[in-house]
């Protein structure tokens, strides 16, 4: 409450006045000088207080007051950006009673928020909010941080769902008033604030299926729902999505996205799919959802939170957790009801009709056509596969008739939008009230054109989607639609297409009539029988019966009978004879009401009235007739006539007699009369044959007219027929008149077409209806056959005799197939020519006779030759059997042929039957002589190659190819055919060919297999060296066949031994080697005479061309080739001697002996690249050419030498690639000389290639890189050998110091790895040649830093055994034995001395651990050096001195040593020789090197106490003793010469050349034969 001051003053005032009245004579006392003297000062102190007291007690108690009464309402929160853990967050309200005052109010601190006791989360709230005249606005934007995750997922799902909430906000406020600030108020508030309230009321303003789902997944869907927000909140959701369900069965999900859920009213545009339906229920369920959705019914659906992702990708738990307890009712409702169906078509309909079914006729229909359109936005893919229709039909809102159809299967087209279907069989239900509506509906669709209904009712469906197979039932359609009508079955009107006399009785006949009656509707209609009039110029001649009439759309065939009476009026008299005659009438079919016994067609049938045209018989009663000449025609003039005769009636109908008379142009060609006893029956509706004689004129002259006035007629060329007539009377027309002339084919030609006139009187019965009539019937076709053409022969068979003795005869070939002793098949080509201008058939049915030389050797069956006119007859028979009729003739005759160039036969045969221009003409004879071609000896054999398939003890076995050239006519495949080949004639073994053919007039091919004996002859040697030498020097070797017989057949064996042939055995026709491999090779640089010729061995495979099958059979090989270089330039010649080979297949195999490679002095560049290329290359490609000699083995034959096998050949071998793969095995040692560091080590050196390569000593420059300023020193290999593989090489790497590189080098050996480059250089290696190789070899080796030590095995195994002697007290003297190894991979080293004596420091101590200087030392006495091969071990026993250090403490060792074992140490450091180098090395190989951390184990026995008693000897010199390894005998130790420190000449060139044909070795020291005191091998206990 304000406080005013004036209000005091007034009431003083008035107290003033009342002491005025009481003691008007006292003056008032604030009017006294005393008091506002004593005042003035008080009151200022008040003032003072009073003002502190209100702003530091007064005020904040006020304030506080204030806010505790004040109140917030919040009308807007907009939460967007949520996280896990924050969200930012902007509110917007009003602050209420907040006091008078104007003021500032801020949060300067973190507020915190809770909800039902709970604490979610903070937020700071920046910015400043004023308040006056009692209330404040509040915009406060900051963020909120989730401190209680699991409370605020349990808020936020009640936010979501409740009306309001309450959040209680606890902090700290400033509140500045009146000019002072108030600072940390406490802020304590409950406010409420309006939820979202599940979101109640959602609705649902689009509902769209626009297609299938793109992923597959369903049918898309598309909602527009208006949501109404009633909270305060505004939140950003993002992506929500929700899961949509009826009856508890999901349905789909739709989302949407970068959702603000807004407040108020708004609508979200969701996007999703509908799930496919994989069980019953769930596709019931669906289909239930979506027919009431197409009914217009209301259906409520329950959209369930499924997810929400703010950024579309990720959720926030809080948020999703809520939005899954979010659960709308959605109710969903088409806009207005759907009428899905929009037209109907009911396609062909077909009612069946019964007197029962009268008014319940069944009703199929096929093609019912439903035109549909699914509503706006459904363009999901839909099949419907199954359609049931419940509907009405009504004409003029008046109710026709019900259909209630069950499931029928159905087909649709989305993009035409029609469903097609069959409606079965379904009962048409007409209401009793519909009974006569539905007659007069039956009777306009009968006689009318188009009949226009209603159809409504309901349609359930069947339909494949996505989601599954849906029911969609009770779909409602009202649709308007028509039926075409029947037009009275009159347009077109009926045509009688047959009619027949079906019976006959004395009284009348009966008729079938088949009549097409066209249904111009699409209705089928069944009406069963039906009974109409049959009407004739007005007058009823009887009925037309139609039973069981069912008639479809388009024409309807209709079988109908009628019975009329001829005779009973003269209208039916004259249809009969209108319809024999051929003639046709006009027919009327009229309908009564009682035209049909079904009620509720009365009306339709009784109102039919239809004309039609009935026709006359299209039939002649004579089919026509037929001439038969007789064998005996020629004899007796009489013929055969065949009448064939048409019954058009149904009852069989009885030919009772006949005469008639024939006649062609007027003139009679013959006469029949006849009356039969047995009269001639023709069948029913069939034809029958009269066979009777006919009188024909057999004058030829007359013949010829009739025939060449029918083809003259018939428009044929008359002047071949005339031209034949010509050569019978001996004329000689021209050929060409007789192309393509068939006198056969021009006779039936001429008679074709021949038609007569026949007049007859017939009596016939027609079933039990019997009638005489007259008939008479022009051009009757009358028939002529093949029998026609046996008139010909008269006049043929001359001209045929005539034609083949003009011809002529020959033979192209003659084969004979599978010789036989007397009988075998031919085939013939050959041609008879100069036949004369006619084609001619020539039969030959007897046997052809063959004579040779006057006398018959054999006949043939010959075959049918077809000659051509003008051109004759090509000959082409096969399988022509030949019959041998003289043996020693048919001998005779091959061994001429055989042997000549020609011979001659006379071919001849009798009885011939000559088939020319189509007419056979017999007895025509021949008889031809030919001449042919003989063999002519075979002169052309030709051997084309051969392979010699093996060799055993009945020779050398070869299979030779060969062709022939057959000269001769006659050819035949000789089964087996002997010879004998020769050389020079001499014989050298048999030939046999196996199915040899011989092919006339050209050339075969065929195998000879051949061997040549080894007791042929006694130059069978001297022979086949001279075959090979030919062979492989391109020359061919002549030989003959004698021929030694056939075996089987007597006439070809006695020819074929009177054959010599001629012939030449070829050359190889390819180079005899092929290819030649290099598969390893060995070369020396290192011999004195090595320079310019190294020796070499080498192991070669070549590939051959030698014709042997299992590989030749080489046994040894030399050679004499250049060496070629890649560019073709000779670099060497080798000439090896013979070496042993080896054969396998067509490779041989040979290891020359060692031979010089012969550098000439023009070639030494040549060489010397070769040798770079080689270092460089990955592989090179060389060149071989000379010669080789070779030495067979031929077994049985001996053995023969072939020389100068030529050889030129491109190879390869695998080059060096530069020995880029060098790897450092160990650094053995270091030394330092005079101004050098030198290096001992062993390094891996890989050879790619398949070379062995002795180099001898070699060095190679060494440093950082290539050039001057790089180089360190040298690196030397003695005496080296580089295999295939890996090689382990011992080096030395002598540093020269005097250079900067080389320091460099020395001061990191220790602290780094280490990589040099080793490189070539001039003074590679005193071989000139092999220098100038190595210049161009550049390779590297890294040395690790701090030179570990690595071994390929350690140098010493761990346990060492000390035996203590019984002369041990005497002299001192102890055995050690030592298991030593070589360490050093692959490289050789020999021992030179276990110790190095001239280190006086080196010692053996063995003490207990507690001082080093404890226990003894043992010095070694004299050593034997012994070499150590790789991967060498061996055990020494050796004699060593104990040297007693500190007897007091030498009990407790022996104590020790009870144990069996004493850990100890030791320096050891050997005097070795590594490989092949002349130099001595001394490596450090100390058990704390060799063992780190474990040292050694001295084991020893109970003879160690055996020290106690022993002392230490006098210091003079002792004669050491010389002890030998125990497991292998020492070798002779080497001369240790003292060589100098290498000390590298420096010239002034840029490049340093040290001198490095040898490699500098380090002075060994002289071991001293004796001491005043030996230095001992130090082992140190326990190490």
């Amino acid at each position: 409450m304000a406080f005013d001051i004036r209000d005091e003053d007034d009431h003083v005032e008035e107290f003033d006045e009342y002491d005025d009245v009481k003691q008007p004579s006292s003056p008032r006392f604030y009017r006294r000088r005393k008091f506002w003297i004593c005042c003035i000062p008080t009151t200022i102190v008040v003032v003072v207080v009073a003002v502190i007291l209100a702003l530091y007690v007064i005020m904040p108690k006020i304030a506080q007051g204030l806010m505790n009464k004040a109140s917030i309402n919040l009308s807007q929160i907009d939460i967007s950006n949520p996280t896990a853990t924050s969200m930012d967050i902007v509110m917007k309200g009003e602050m209420q009673n907040t006091g008078p005052f104007h003021a500032d109010i801020t949060f300067p601190g973190t507020v915190y928020v809770s909800w039902n006791g709970i604490e979610l989360g903070t937020t700071e709230i920046p910015g400043t909010s004023k308040a006056a005249g009692g209330r404040g606005d509040l915009d406060l934007k900051s963020s909120f941080t989730v401190t209680n995750a699991t409370a605020f997922t349990e808020f936020s799902s009640y936010m979501l769902n409740a009306e309001s909430f309450v959040w209680h906000l606890e902090g700290k406020l400033n509140v500045k008033a009146l000019g002072h600030t108030v600072k940390d108020l406490d802020l304590k508030k409950d406010i409420t604030v309006s939820a979202f309230h599940g979101l109640s009321g959602v609705t649902i303003k689009k509902f769209a299926l626009p297609g299938d789902d793109p992923a597959g997944r369903g049918i898309s869907i598309e909602i527009d729902t208006e949501v109404t927000n009633p909270s305060a909140i505004q939140m950003y959701m993002g992506s929500l999505t929700l899961a949509i369900s009826y009856k508890d069965t999901l349905m789909g999900y739709v989302t949407s996205s970068e959702l603000t859920m807004v407040r108020g009213a708004q609508t979200l545009s969701m996007k999703g799919y509908l799930v496919p339906q994989t069980t019953p229920e769930g596709l019931a369920i669906t289909s239930e959802m979506m027919s009431r959705y197409i009914a217009n019914v209301m259906t409520e659906t329950i959209a369930t939170g499924f997810e929400v992702k703010p950024d579309g990708v990720n959720s926030v738990e809080w948020l999703s957790a809520a939005v899954k307890n979010l659960k709308l009712t959605v109710p969903l409702q088409s806009p207005q009801p759907l009428q899905l169906i929009k037209a109907l078509n009911l396609g062909a309909l077909g009612l069946v009709f019964t007197p029962e079914t009268a008014y319940q006729p069944t009703t199929t229909s096929t093609g019912v056509v439903a035109n549909y359109a699914l509503p706006d936005g459904f363009g999901f893919g839909i099949q419907f596969t199954q359609v049931a229709n419940s509907f009405t039909l009504s004409r003029n809102e008046v109710p026709i008739a019900n259909i209630n159809s069950t499931y029928n299967p159905s087909t649709s087209d989305m993009n035409a939008g029609t469903l097609t279907f069959n409606l079965l069989a379904t009962p048409l239900v007409v209401p009793d009230a519909s009974q006569q509506p539905f007659q007069e509906f039956n009777r306009d669709l009968t006689v009318g054109a188009n009949l226009g209904f209603n159809v409504v009712g309901f349609a359930s469906v069947y339909a494949n989607t996505s989601i599954g197979t849906v029911n969609l039932v009770n779909i409602p359609f009202n649709a308007s639609t028509e039926l075409s009508g029947l037009q009275s079955l009159a347009n077109p009107a009926p045509a009688i297409t047959e009619l027949q006399v079906v019976s006959g009785t004395p009284t009348d006949l009966t008729m079938a009539i088949t009549v097409v009656i066209v249904n111009p509707s699409s209705i089928s209609l069944s009406a069963g029988d039906i009974v109409l009039d049959l009407m004739y110029k007005g007058v009823r001649l009887g009925t037309v019966t139609m039973p069981n009439l069912s008639i479809v759309p388009g024409d309807n065939t209709v079988l109908a009978s009628s019975t009329i009476d001829p005779a009973a009026s003269p209208e039916g008299l004259e249809l009969l004879t209108l319809y024999t005659s051929g003639a046709g009438a006009t027919v009327s079919i009229k309908g009564t009401p009682s035209s049909t016994n079904v009620e509720s067609l009365s009306l339709a049938f009784g109102a039919l009235d239809i004309s039609s045209q009935m026709p006359g018989l299209q039939s002649k009663l004579l089919a026509g007739a037929s001439l038969v000449v007789l064998d005996t025609t020629l004899v007796d003039g009489l013929a055969q006539t065949i009448v064939k005769v048409n019954n058009p009636f149904v009852p069989p109908m009885s030919i009772l007699s006949i005469d008639s008379t024939i006649t062609y142009n007027g003139a009679s060609l013959g006469t029949v009369v006849s009356t039969f006893s047995t009269p001639p029956v023709i069948p029913g509706t069939g034809q029958g044959d009269i066979t009777a004689s006919l009188a024909m004129n057999t004058n030829p002259e007359d013949l010829i007219k009739l025939i060449r006035a029918q083809a003259e007629k018939n428009g044929l060329d008359l002047t071949a027929f005339d031209g034949l007539l010509a050569i019978k009377n001996g004329a000689n027309p021209d050929p060409s008149i007789f192309d393509g002339f068939n006198v056969a084919d021009f006779v039936i030609k001429a008679m074709a077409g021949l038609s007569v006139d026949i007049t007859m009187t017939t009596t016939v019965k027609v079933g039990d209806y019997q009638v005489t009539m007259p008939y008479t019937q022009t051009g009757v076709a009358t028939a002529t056959d093949q029998t026609i053409l046996k008139l010909i022969p008269i006049v043929g068979t001359p001209i045929a005799q005539l034609l083949v003795e003009r011809s002529k005869l020959a033979f192209d070939s003659i084969k004979i197939l599978s010789p036989a002793e007397t009988s075998f098949q031919t085939d013939i080509v050959g041609a008879i020519t100069e036949t004369g201008p006619l084609d001619a058939q020539i039969v030959f049915p007897n046997p052809v006779t063959i004579s040779y030389g006057g006398k018959a050797i054999g006949t043939m069956m010959m075959p049918t030759v077809n000659a051509i006119a003008n051109k004759g007859a090509e000959l082409n028979l096969a399988g022509v059997p030949f019959t041998v009729t003289d043996l020693d003739a048919f001998t005779d005759f091959n061994i001429f042929a055989l042997n000549n160039e020609k011979f001659e036969w006379t071919i001849s045969t009798t009885g011939l039957i000559v088939n020319a221009m189509g007419a056979s003409m017999p007895g025509v004879s021949m008889t031809k002589t030919v001449t042919l071609d003989g063999f002519n000896k075979l002169a052309a054999l030709e051997l084309t190659s051969y392979i010699i398939t093996n060799i055993d003890d009945a020779g050398m076995h070869l299979v030779i190819s060969a062709s022939l050239a057959n000269p001769s006519t006659i050819g035949m495949t000789i089964p087996v055919s002997n010879f004998n080949t020769q050389s020079h004639g001499l014989i050298l073994g048999p030939a046999v060919a196996t199915g040899l053919t011989l092919v006339p007039h050209a050339t075969s091919t065929f195998a000879l297999n051949a061997t040549i004996a080894p007791n042929s002859s006694p130059m069978i040697g001297p022979i086949l060296t001279g075959i090979f030498q030919n062979a492989i020097g391109g020359i061919p070797t002549p030989l003959e066949a004698q021929g030694v017989g056939a075996p089987g057949v007597t006439w070809l064996d006695k020819a074929i031994k009177t054959l010599l042939l001629h012939t030449n055995l070829p050359p190889l026709p390819v180079p005899p080697i092929a290819a030649v491999n290099i598969d390893a090779m060995s070369m020396d640089f290192a011999c004195e005479t090595c320079v310019w010729a190294p020796t070499a061995i080498s192991t070669i495979t070549a590939k051959t061309n030698l014709p042997f099958a299992g590989g030749a059979p080489i046994i040894q090989l030399s050679q004499n080739v250049e060496i070629l270089d890649k560019n073709g330039q000779v670099v060497g010649t080798l000439n090896t001697p013979y070496a042993n080979a080896t054969t396998s297949g067509d490779t041989v195999t040979t290891t020359t002996p060692a031979a010089p490679l012969e550098v000439a002095a023009g070639s030494h560049e040549i060489y010397s690249a070769f040798i770079g290329d080689l270092n460089l290359a990955d592989k090179y490609e060389l060149g071989l050419r000379g010669s080789a000699n070779s030495v067979l083995d031929l077994g049985v034959l001996g053995k023969i030498e072939v020389k100068g096998i030529k050889l030129d050949v491109k190879s390869s071998l695998d080059g060096l690639q530069g020995l880029k793969n060098v790897q450092l095995l160990i650094v053995v040692s270091l030394n330092t000389p005079l101004g050098f560091i030198e290096v001992a080590s062993a390094v891996r050196i890989h050879n790619p290639s398949k070379l062995t390569l002795k180099l001898g000593n070699m060095a190679l420059r060494s440093g950082y890189n290539t050039t001057d300023s790089g180089f360190v020193g040298n690196s030397y290999m003695t005496d080296m050998v580089l295999y295939p593989g890996d090689n382990d090489i011992s080096t030395l790497l002598a540093m020269d110091m005097s250079y900067p590189a080389a320091t460099d080098v020395a001061n990191n050996l220790l602290t780094q790895n280490t990589t040099l480059v080793l490189y070539g250089f001039d003074g590679s290696s005193p071989n000139p040649a092999l220098a100038a190789g190595l210049k161009s070899l550049v390779t590297s080796v890294t040395i690790p830093g701090g030179l570990p030590a690595t071994f390929s095995a350690v140098p010493y195994d761990r346990e060492l055994a000390i035996t203590i002697l019984p002369t041990t007290k005497e002299n001192g003297l102890v055995d050690v034995t030592i298991k030593l190894n070589n360490p050093l991979f692959g490289v050789d080293m020999t021992y030179i001395d276990i110790w190095d004596r001239s280190d006086p420091t080196y010692k053996f101590k063995v003490h207990n651990g507690i001082n080093a200087n404890t226990g003894f030392e043992l010095i070694p006495e004299a050593f034997t050096p012994f070499e150590l091969k790789a991967g060498q071990s061996t055990t020494i026993t050796h004699k060593f001195k104990v040297k007693v250090v500190r007897a007091t403490n030498m009990p407790a060792l022996v104590e020790m040593a009870k144990s069996g074992s004493i850990p100890t140490s030791m320096d050891f450091h050997p005097v070795i020789r590594m490989g092949k180098e002349p130099a001595t090395v001394i490596p450090d190989w100390s058990s704390g090197l060799v063992f780190p951390g474990t040292g050694i184990i001295f084991k020893t026995g109970p003879d160690f106490d055996l020290l106690l008693g022993y002392q230490n000897p006098p210091t003079n010199p002792v004669a050491p003793l010389t002890p030998a390894p125990t497991t292998e005998p020492p070798v002779s130790q080497p001369t240790v010469t003292e060589t100098p420190a290498p000390q590298p000449t420096v010239t002034e060139t840029p490049e340093p050349q040290p001198p490095v044909t040898e490699p500098p070795t380090t002075p060994e020291p002289e071991v001293p034969v004796a001491s005043p005191e030996p230095s001992p091998i130090p082992v140190a206990l326990g190490a």
